[in-house]
């Protein structure tokens, strides 16, 4: 990069609008992590001007919640190459790779859902969305006791891409993993909320507990059309392990309707069943369910 700082050492990641690099920073004398916006195509350079723009932004607004579950920023800036954010360079794994090994235990989903959804309280107070929520983008760091802690990525970079329809969803989508955690409202163009955060945070509840989509297809129109039909196989028959109360959370987050969801992550966590013995009711109907043939 054409900024004097920062070395770029190798390339973590790369997604349908950013890279990630592993940097070093020459005057703090530390490694980071820098992202940036690429080209993608049939994007004008206009589009990806804007979209830097908006993620240098955004990264200031972020670096203001010095939270301990959400990634830390650290610098921003732009040079020839466009807009770039410095952030702190995490040694874990994500979400993906921890399941892989195994769901999780409840104990260990307890911890996760606490720590994610903190984050997103503290988000929410800022009105910070982050529309791409998926187990790609939770980072899980493990340490020596045994413990882990939880650290949200890539708050709003969603925000910046087109969203999918059936004309514009091809493999790469599928691939990418988002659309297996987008919720309705993305791909039918409407408003989107905190509601809309909590949908996605309750598809990755659902792997994280079974290693399985909560809403398949072979195509990524089929995994469109199963969010919008609401075809979900409820969790409480993929575990029976846990205790109703957690599935039936789970459940609530992924409603179809925005309206039957909790209305922001403080509720959700209000209702989260850590005690599920003595669990209040949560406050919805329980919706019809239309289970994947």
């Amino acid at each position: 990069m054409s900024n004097k700082r920062y070395e770029i050492r190798e390339p973590i990641g790369k997604g349908g609008l950013g890279a990630v690099y592993k940097a070093f920073d020459t005057q703090l004398q530390r490694e980071v992590a820098i992202k940036r916006i690429l080209s993608p195509e049939h994007s004008s350079e206009e589009e990806v001007k804007s979209a830097g723009d908006n993620l240098i932004a955004e990264a200031q607004t972020l670096s203001a919640l010095n939270h301990p579950n959400i990634v830390t920023v650290f610098d921003v800036g732009q040079d020839d190459e466009g807009g770039f954010v410095v952030m702190e360079l995490l040694n874990g794994e994500t979400l993906d790779d921890t399941v892989e090994r195994g769901v999780l235990t409840g104990e260990d989903f307890t911890e996760v859902v606490i720590q994610t959804m903190e984050a997103l309280i503290a988000a929410q107070a800022m009105d910070v969305l982050h529309r791409d929520l998926k187990p790609p983008n939770v980072m899980v760091i493990w340490q020596p006791s045994g413990k882990f802690q939880t650290k949200i990525l890539d708050f709003g970079l969603a925000k910046f891409s087109k969203s999918p329809s059936v004309q514009t969803m091809d493999q790469e989508d599928a691939v990418m993993g988002s659309i297996y955690f987008m919720a309705p409202e993305q791909f039918e163009r409407a408003e989107l909320d905190a509601r809309t955060d909590l949908y996605q945070i309750g598809c990755v509840y659902y792997h994280a507990l079974t290693g399985q989509y909560p809403f398949r297809g072979e195509t990524a129109p089929q995994v469109m059309n199963a969010h919008l039909q609401h075809r979900v196989t409820p969790l409480e028959k993929l575990r029976p392990d846990m205790h109703p109360s957690v599935c039936q959370w789970v459940m609530w987050l992924i409603n179809r309707d925005m309206d039957n969801r909790p209305t922001d992550a403080r509720q959700a966590l209000e209702y989260f069943p850590k005690n599920p013995e003595a669990a209040a009711p949560i406050p919805v109907a329980t919706p019809v369910v239309a289970e994947p043939a």
